[in-house]
């Protein structure tokens, strides 16, 4: 067993080794991957199959190398070629799907062996293609057969490519690496792919390789990758790469045109970059460069460069239909189509200007056509998604030189039809100049992709003789795809001397009229054509204004029309093409159907016609979130909404609500019916079919609506009504009987509920709409009401407008009882009799031939009513009038209030004298009941006012009795806020001063009369006097002064008058003197005050020294006086006491006999008498101390002179008490104490001499 293990792996690898050798290429090795064993993919997920020589580590995951063609066409990625011959093969890296793993971001290439042992200098060329925006990078490794090291040669990025490559169109670029390392080895190269997972759906990733090549170094090697740059309109700089490291120079070889350079122009020159001159503008030219490295040693040609020359300025007349060759639609919705090279475009890789008609046409949006000719080329806006971001795009026009228009303009036509539309402005500029605003326009212009171009029209002939171009800026708003502006032959001439009007528009349409209207070109008449749209016959007519109503047209025909200025005897100007209308449907006469089944009038929705359409007779509101649209069997609803088919057949038509988006919110849609006649209709009903399944359905609402007036809700259906798409469809009857006779329009408004996170499952489906007669008449439901004691009123429910009704007291039998036709389910019985049960029968008339049973109601009138009187009385003067509105009255007496009465439910009277007058309005029914009504009236005679008044200091009293006047009513103010409504109030006032009083009389008629006066109110006075006595004589002022008749009594007997005054008492004692006076008010005052005559107190006092101690000196005194009531001491220390002891005892704190003691004697007049004593007249010589102070007064120093020497001490105080110098040590017979540093003022020197003290007073100056 051992042996044949071992013959088994001995056969193997001999094959292995043989088939190794197979392979093996010799130099120059070249692949252009066009061979047979190069097969693409079959399909979106198959691997394609390579040569056995060759490996690729991946086989058949999601990202591997692969032969060309790629199985998925793909604008975002990828060469559309190959390098050999644009139609060879290549090979590539791709990504199947949107998806990745990370054993898929990278994938390998491997060459077969190639022998290296015939080259000395060998290098690797290879041309590669990296667009697409999940390109990362491409990696080439190179490794010695029979090991595993792989050497990194290089590495080409992502910012690499990004800038190499901005299209599948993009030139290949050539790449060349040495491989001299590897001289003398055998080798593999490695192609190693990466992809980026984070951008795109990962599948815009296809790195591509092509004409690979394995040689030796030439002598002379090729240039590479010629690129031109600095390009004007007659020259370039064109620049290379080269592997040459010196060179003799460099020819450059160029030719007009996209094919073919063999017999092009060859310039030698001597450096790189080089400049080529002389060529033609707005021209594409082919490049390729040689390099002359020595004598005879030249390269080969580079690879092909291509670049176009710029524009030259342009000569107006200029228009641009954007048909020339220069522009070309895109093949790819969202890629940028072909723009001429000499208009600018600028914008974002999401949002630009392109060429249409775009690769895909959404109905939401664009035009249908182009202007030139309706199937031409024009320019849009295009965006690809609805969150783009970036610049907004611009479409900036070559230069345009006016130097040959006398007047030029600008004329350009526009279509702005779509959803959610932005602002387009319109730019001018001259060559060294600013961007100027020239026009704007914002939102949705057009109504329909269908809709007529506008035109129009900018004066430039402020420009004339300038050079200018114009820009043409579009801001769309976010959040849509669908706004495709569109710009379509662009024009810059002479306005014609007639100008054309513009702005054409239709304002109203009806169903034989249309309204047309416009804006004039300058002139003041105007020339209008119109036809039938596919015949060929104009009607004319004229407007000498800028509008023209067109009558006697046909109802629902589409028009064409056209208009143009008249300027005079043969100058007008172009005509100019109105949008074309459609006049409304004529009025449908009943009965009316419609079952939805006309696929032209009601179309679906599919991926193309996103919004339907519905019949031009019937009216939808909506076009963009929730609308009406046609569907039937072949209609995809979305999930969970809808019906299965139709209700006629299955297969048929119906109306159905359609959601835009699955994230809408809450909102509702009308679908209207064409005007209907239901004049032949004698009980008119509506009946129709609906289908309701979806969990977002709201409700169904119908509305009946007649021409001019407000539309009436008559039915409602709430909420999902099947429980799926395939459950039968539900019927719905509407009576239309009150609008019989009637022209009227039904109304189906749809509503969605948004609350969810989804709303678009609410598809609500009608179908088979019918209006005629109703088809049964069943007995009316009828309902007694109203009911009094002789009528009641019928009304019931049917479905006919005419009946008839049989009543009479209950029991009766029918063909005897009273018959009356009745309108409108409508009957009012009268003439019954009270308190009776009655029968009344009602059959409906429906049509002519049906009608239907009798219904019977039974109802009993009231018993007779009490009557209540209700009226009105109107007089002026004597004359009056009397109104009753009493119901049921039979009879009506007036009673006037001055004992006469008439007769009558209106009755006049007059009265003959003045009064207020109680009027009594008595009425009577039938049944005897009776009731009464008070009115009041008055005949007045003339108001005249009169009045009295007082005043009591702040009282005023006023008193209008006297006024005459007819049952008077009184009204006072007192001109401080206060009122009274008496004849003869009072009124307190709060402050004094002049207030104005008004008197306002009415009387009962209503008349009054007013009357002023003014009260002046003097201020309080508080009365007073002052008194100055000499003896027995006082003198007396009165206080205030500015009164009037002072009047004095002195109280002895004696007057006096005038403010001041005296008196003179001859008798001792106490008198009362009064003084009274009055304001100017008259208001009178009086005060009172006592005084006293008296006689002059007398006397004196003694006194003694009852004790000296350390406590102080106890002083006694004693006074002896006559007339004196008070006694006050004065101690000349500085206290006193003051009371009506003549005997006191005083505590002096200083022991000295100079205080000086005042006593007053005062008797009871305030008379008073000062006696003074010296406490050393006691008899007490001070000199007799035995010690001496000195000087007394003195400034500066005090002398102290002892009887012999002995300790002794000083104290001082000052006035206040306070110690000054305290315990002054005295040693010597003879002291001098330093005073110099205290204030003048008074002291007291207390010497403690043998323990006794000393007090001394002395003054310090």
């Amino acid at each position: 067993m051992k042996r044949r293990l071992l013959l088994t792996f001995a056969v193997l690898f001999a094959l292995g080794q043989n088939l190794k050798a197979q392979c093996i290429q010799s130099t120059p090795y070249t692949e252009n991957f066009d061979g047979s064993s190069w097969q693409g993919p079959s399909s979106w997920n198959n691997s394609g199959s390579i040569p056995s020589c060759w490996t690729r580590n991946i086989t058949t995951a999601n990202y591997l190398w692969m032969a060309s063609d790629p199985s998925f066409a793909n604008t975002l990625t990828g060469p559309d070629g190959d390098h050999t011959t644009g139609t060879g093969g290549y090979a590539f890296a791709e990504g199947w799907s949107s998806g990745a793993s990370s054993n898929t971001l990278v994938t390998n290439l491997i060459t077969p062996p190639i022998d290296l042992s015939g080259d000395t200098l060998p290098r690797l060329v290879f041309y590669y293609h990296m667009y697409g925006s999940d390109v990362e990078w491409l990696n080439i490794r190179v490794r010695v057969v029979g090991t595993n090291t792989w050497v990194n040669l290089h590495t080409i990025n992502s910012t690499t490519a990004s800038n190499q490559f901005s299209s599948q169109t993009s030139p290949w670029r050539k790449h060349t690496e040495s491989l001299s390392q590897f001289a003398g080895d055998t080798v593999q190269i490695r192609f190693n792919a990466k992809r980026d997972v984070n951008f795109s759906w990962w599948t815009n990733s296809r790195i591509a390789i092509d004409d690979i090549a394995v040689e030796e170094t030439p002598s002379c090697d090729q240039p590479l990758n010629p690129v031109a740059s600095s390009v004007t309109s007659s020259g370039a700089s064109i620049s290379w790469s080269s592997l040459n490291s010196n060179t003799l120079g460099s020819q450059i070889q160029f030719a007009s045109g996209t094919t073919g350079i063999a017999n092009g122009t060859i310039n030698t020159y001597s450096s790189n970059p080089a400049t080529l001159s002389g060529l033609n503008a707005n021209t594409n030219y082919r490049i390729r460069v040689r390099e002359i490295c020595a004598v005879g040693d030249t390269s080969v040609w580079s690879n092909l460069g291509t670049f176009t020359t710029g524009c030259s300025n342009y000569i107006a007349p200029y228009t641009e239909d954007f048909e020339g060759s220069g522009w070309g639609p895109s093949t790819t919705w969202n890629v940028q189509g072909d723009i001429d090279q000499c208009w600018i475009t600028q914008g974002a890789a999401q949002k630009f200007w392109t060429v249409g008609p775009p690769a895909f046409s959404w109905t939401q949006t664009g035009p249908s056509g182009d202007h030139t000719s309706g199937s031409g080329q024009y320019a849009f806006h295009q965006k690809t998604s609805t969150l783009a971001s970036g610049i907004d795009p611009r479409l900036i026009s070559p230069w345009i030189d006016l130097d040959t228009l006398s007047s030029p303009e600008l004329s350009f036509w526009y279509h702005g039809y779509g959803q959610q539309m932005g602002d387009l402005d319109v730019y001018v500029q001259k060559q060294g100049g600013t961007w100027s605003s020239l026009w704007d326009t914002s939102g949705l212009t057009h109504s329909s992709s269908s809709a007529a171009w506008l035109e129009h029209i900018a004066d430039l002939s402020s420009y004339a003789g300038d050079t200018i171009r114009v820009r043409f800026d579009y801001s769309a708003s976010s959040g849509s795809f669908y706004t495709q502006f569109a710009l379509d032959d662009i024009k810059i001439d002479n306005a014609p001397s007639c100008a054309k009007p513009k702005n054409t528009a239709v304002t109203a349409v009806g169903v034989y009229v249309a309204q047309l209207d416009w804006v004039g070109g300058g002139a003041s008449n105007w020339q209008i054509r119109y036809r039938a749209v596919g015949t060929s016959t104009w009607s004319w007519t004229t407007s000498s204004t800028s509008n023209k109503g067109v009558p006697q047209l046909n109802a629902q025909t589409t028009y064409e029309w056209q208009v143009r200025d008249s300027c005079g005897t043969g100058d007008v100007s172009q005509w100019v093409d109105g949008p074309d209308f459609t006049t409304n449907c004529s009025f449908f006469t009943a009965p009316f159907t419609e079952n939805f089944s006309n696929s032209n009038k009601w179309q679906t929705v599919d991926f193309t016609n996103t919004t339907g359409s519905v019949d031009p007779c019937w009216l939808r509101s909506d076009t963009e979130d929730l609308f009406w649209v046609g569907g039937n069997s072949t209609t995809s609803h979305y999930s969970g909404t809808g019906p299965s088919g139709d209700h006629t057949t299955g297969t048929g038509g119906y109306a159905f609500t359609r959601s835009s988006s699955p994230w809408t919110a809450t909102t509702d849609t009308e679908l209207r019916t064409p005007l209907i006649d239901l004049d032949t209709l004698q009980s008119p009903e509506l009946t129709f079919w609906y289908h309701m399944f979806g969990p977002d359905i709201d409700k169904l609402r119908i509305f009946v609506k007649r021409p001019g007036t407000p539309a009436v809700l008559v039915n409602t259906i709430t909420g999902q009504q099947q429980s799926s798409s395939t459950a039968s469809w539900q019927k719905r009857t509407v009576s239309l009987l009150a609008y019989e006779g009637d022209t009227v329009q039904i109304i189906f408004k749809a509503y969605r509920d948004g609350s969810g996170f989804f709303s678009y499952r609410a598809d609500i489906a009608i179908d088979d709409v019918k209006i005629d007669e109703t088809a049964t008449c069943p007995a009316p439901n009828v309902l007694a009401s109203n009911i009094t004691f002789n009528s009641a009123e019928l009304n019931w429910l049917g479905r006919a407008n005419t009946s008839a009704v049989e009543y009479g007291p209950t029991g009766f039998t029918q063909g005897n009882g009273t018959m009356v036709g009745a309108q409108n389910q409508n009957a009012v019985l009268t003439g019954l009799q009270a308190s009776t049960t009655y029968d009344a029968y009602v059959q409906d008339t429906c049509t002519s031939t049906l009608t239907s049973t009798w219904t019977l109601v039974q109802f009993t009138t009231l018993a007779c009513p009490t009557i209540s009187a209700t009226g009105s009385i109107q007089g002026a003067g004597a004359s009056i009038g009397g109104y009753s509105t009493t119901s049921d009255a039979d009879s009506t007496v007036w009673f006037w209030g001055d004992g006469n009465s008439t007769n009558g439910d209106t009755s006049n009277y007059t009265y003959t004298s003045f009064g207020l007058f109680d009027i009594y309005q008595v009425v009577y029914n039938s049944c005897g009941n009776v009731d009464s009504l008070l009115h009041t009236y008055s005949y007045c005679d003339t108001t005249i006012a009169d009045y009295t008044y007082s005043i009591n200091w702040r009282r005023g009293n006023v008193d209008a009795s006297t006024s005459s006047g007819t049952a008077l009513d009184y009204y006072w103010q007192f001109g401080d806020g206060g009122t009274a409504s008496t004849a003869a109030p009072s009124h307190v006032y709060t402050a004094s001063g002049t207030y104005t009083i008004t008197l306002l009389l009415v009387n009962s008629c209503g008349d009054s009369t007013a009357t002023t006066f003014d009260l002046t109110l003097c201020p309080l006075v508080t009365l007073g006097f002052t008194s100055t006595v000499t003896g027995s004589t006082f003198s007396f002022t009165a206080t205030p002064a500015g009164l009037l008749n002072y009047q004095w009594s002195f109280g002895d007997g004696n007057t006096a008058s005038g403010m001041t005054a005296s008196n003179t008492y001859s008798t001792q004692g106490s008198f009362t003197v009064t003084v009274t006076a009055e304001d100017s008010c008259g208001n009178q005052f009086s005060y009172s005050d006592d005084v006293a005559t008296c006689d002059v107190p007398a006397g004196d006092f003694t006194f003694n020294i009852v004790s000296t101690s350390a406590n102080g000196m106890v002083v006694n005194f004693a006074a002896n006086a006559t007339g004196a009531d008070e006694y006050h001491w004065y101690w000349g220390d500085g206290t006193n006491d003051k009371g009506t002891a003549s005997n006191i005892q005083h505590t002096y704190g200083v022991i000295t006999t100079n205080y000086i003691v005042n006593l007053f004697l005062i008797n009871e007049c305030g008379d008073s008498t000062m006696v003074t004593h010296r406490l050393n007249e006691v008899g007490i010589a001070e000199q007799a101390l035995p010690i001496a102070l000195y000087p007394n007064p003195l400034s500066t120093f005090l002398h102290v002179d002892l009887p012999a020497d002995a300790e002794t001490l000083l104290d001082i105080y000052n006035a206040q008490g306070q110690m000054v110098r305290f315990q002054v040590p005295i040693n010597a017979s003879n002291h001098r104490v330093d005073m110099s540093t205290l204030s003048p003022g008074s002291y007291v020197v207390r010497v403690l001499w043998e323990n006794r003290p000393y007090y001394f007073s002395i003054t310090k100056i």
